[in-house]
């Protein structure tokens, strides 16, 4: 033990070398502990049927937040660091006026959308979801914005403190739920987590500051935005489709009990939420940083030791639920949910895939290479598609696991050929403050 503590503590501070790493871990500890406790309470107060039913609403509210992220929240961790210091600030705004435009717009394309097919299809059940999945969408979308603006600018001990602020009343609701409301149904789960963001929303406005309006800065920053993202936001679709779609598959040709039963599993997998979520929080960021400052062998050495820390932890947590995952259903869910031990187990493979897939994007994002995340989705989408619906027919929620890992393995061989070959030709010296990144990748 003398020896394994110095080198466990020399290894962190190898991969989490500064504070921003450290509280993005910190921070990440809290979402995914908190989202882990919200799925198990919604899980016990819901059922199993609601339990589908409010998984496959959040679907929608997913979908739009992954359209948002292509197109506002990535171009700002890799843009926003390269910003001169006096043009930060405006930088910022003109962000957050975006967001606000998307956000509200979204959110009413979706709520009169889920409305309309409810009239048209004569299911109540369907329209009462069209008013909280609308606020859910703006509110979420505006949630995330503060809390990935606040690291961008290097506090993350405020995005700490809204993601806290969420999480603390939204877990207190949902313990509550079965209480206040018994027999309470899937549009339960998505008022409850709105209101939560809303107020989270409320402090995260009042550390962003005041607002000034600049029509030139807001069209160059779109343009500027546009071109980043315009390779991502069909990479996003596509991303949709080979992940979160899943879970429609299964709700249609298995019933809403199948996929409350994919979400609970899928929950517990969610330990790995801790490492690839928490990359977004400050992985982005800090390799622009190294790209721009000490050019390609910086990134070079940066994505080497954010490998090597995301591949650690991988293997220790697939180790972990590998080792009595029934026994752990149980104790997390109860009876209801007996018998997915083997699911729980199946799915460490395309989750343990996906967080190498998650460095090679970083790394493509950093040299703003969008293009080339595109084809790894162009490549690997319609494999995905074409082969869902039979594996599920077959081999029901087994087929979904085994057709997500496929696809998961021919992005990564798709990203990292190209990168590999790249870092081979990248010269050793730094790259001039300034000097644009776009298509070092061909």
């Amino acid at each position: 033990m003398n020896l394994v503590r110095p080198a466990l503590s020399a290894f962190l501070h190898w991969v989490l070398p500064n504070r921003l790493m450290k509280f993005a871990f910190l921070d990440q500890v809290v979402a995914s502990g908190a989202n882990f406790l919200s799925v198990i309470l919604l899980a016990r107060a819901l059922g199993i049927y609601e339990l589908g039913r409010f998984t496959l609403a959040w679907m929608l509210i997913e979908f739009m937040a992954t359209l948002q992220f292509a197109a506002i929240i990535q171009p700002m961790l890799n843009i926003g660091p390269k910003q001169p210091d006096a043009d930060r600030v405006h930088y910022f705004q003109a962000v957050l006026v975006q967001q606000v435009a998307v956000s509200l717009l979204l959110g009413s394309l979706v709520g009169a959308g889920v409305e309309l097919v409810g009239v048209l299809l004569g299911n109540p059940g369907l329209t009462g979801f069209a008013l909280p999945l609308c606020a859910g969408v703006v509110v979420y979308q505006l949630y995330e914005f503060f809390r990935r603006y606040l690291f961008a600018r290097g506090h993350p001990g405020a995005a700490l403190g809204i993601d806290i602020l969420r999480f603390g009343l939204q877990l207190a609701a949902i313990a509550a739920l079965p209480f206040v409301w018994p027999g309470a149904t899937g549009e339960a789960g998505i008022w409850i987590i709105a209101a939560a963001c809303a107020v989270a929303v409320t402090q995260g406005a009042r550390l962003f500051g005041p607002m000034r309006w600049d029509a030139a800065v807001f069209r160059s920053v779109l343009v500027r935005h546009w071109h980043f993202s315009k390779w991502l936001l069909p990479s996003s679709f596509m991303f949709w489709t080979t992940s979160q779609a899943y879970l429609a598959v299964a709700g249609i040709m298995l019933g809403a009990t199948a996929t409350g039963a994919l979400k609970a599993a899928t929950t517990i997998t969610g330990i790995f939420n801790l490492l690839l979520l928490s990359l977004d929080n400050f992985a982005p960021v800090q390799a622009a940083r190294a790209m721009h400052v000490g050019g390609h062998a910086e990134l070079k050495r940066y994505i080497i030791r954010l490998g090597s820390l995301c591949m650690t932890l991988m293997a220790g947590g697939v180790a972990v639920l590998n080792i009595a995952p029934d026994q752990l259903v149980h104790l997390i869910y109860g009876d209801d949910y007996q018998g997915l031990g083997q699911l729980v187990r199946l799915l460490c493979a395309p989750v343990a895939v996906y967080a190498f897939t998650a460095v090679l994007v970083i790394w493509a994002a950093a040299q703003e290479n969008t293009r080339l995340i595109f084809w790894s989705y162009v490549v690997a989408t319609p494999v995905g598609i074409v082969v869902a619906f039979p594996m599920v027919e077959y081999f029901g929620l087994t087929g979904l696991v085994l057709c997500s890992f496929l696809v998961e393995c021919i992005r990564a061989a798709v990203l990292l050929v190209p990168l590999a070959r790249w870092s081979g030709r990248s010269r050793n010296e730094p790259t001039r403050m300034g000097e644009p990144h776009s298509e070092t990748v061909t």
